[in-house]
């Protein structure tokens, strides 16, 4: 496999993980004091435009020439590093 191919499967992998963490997420809110219900889902949201960003950006890595897919790579990794320490903050703070 080349280091793209490999690359777009570690992406999906990735991605199957954030729908689990977003899950999880989810059920923490469900479980939340109403007060903090509405602030815990929308942060969630956030999470899933990222999340939805990182998949149209894997669209166009899919396309990519070999020449240009590292710079899409970068900028991905970019928004999972975002995406990882935002959630963080969340499983904190609302599983207290």
């Amino acid at each position: 496999m080349s280091v793209k191919k490999d690359y777009l499967h570690k992406l999906e992998v990735e991605l199957s993980d954030w729908d689990n963490k977003i899950n999880e997420l989810t059920v923490l809110a469900d479980k939340a004091k109403p007060e903090d219900k509405a602030e815990f889902i929308g942060h969630i949201e956030h999470l899933k435009v990222k999340q939805n960003l990182v998949r149209k950006q894997q669209e166009e890595l899919e396309q990519a020439h070999e020449s240009v897919w590292e710079g899409l790579k970068d900028g991905i990794d970019s928004i999972f590093d975002d995406m990882l320490s935002y959630a963080e903050t969340l499983f904190s703070k609302f599983k207290d």
